[in-house]
């Protein structure tokens, strides 16, 4: 699955064209550190405007479709792991159901409230 195929998808799902490059992030399962989950790397900026993000596992073959609105999270900086920047966010796909994320220096910020939909492919 890649980042094209999972925008169609969703995009077919919600029966309109929301989802584009531009406004969404995709992530893959990967491994890290001993866990499997997805990299999200979300520039501050990013938060002022509505942002999905698509997190896909092929061995489940599904897709989790978030949405953050607009300024929903005021101090991006003071909730994530920031390099240069960038929210450093890992999801554990672990227990795909509890999406909070993972990495030291955050602060185990939960996404559930964030989750739009789940694909299956």
């Amino acid at each position: 699955m890649n980042k094209s195929e999972a925008i169609l998808i969703a995009n077919e799902s919600l029966r309109a064209n929301i989802l584009n490059d531009m406004n969404t992030q995709f992530s893959n399962v990967v491994r890290y550190a001993g866990d499997e989950g997805w990299w999200l790397n979300i520039p501050l900026t990013h938060f002022r405007k509505e942002i999905h993000f698509l997190i896909c596992s092929d061995k489940a073959r599904i897709i989790r479709h978030l949405t953050i609105k607009a300024n929903n999270i005021l101090s991006p900086a003071t909730k994530f792991r920031i390099k240069d920047g960038v929210a450093d966010i890992f999801i554990s796909a672990a227990n795909p159901k509890r999406l909070v994320d993972a990495l030291q220096g955050g602060t185990k910020y939960s996404f559930n409230k964030h989750l739009v939909d789940e694909y299956r492919y």
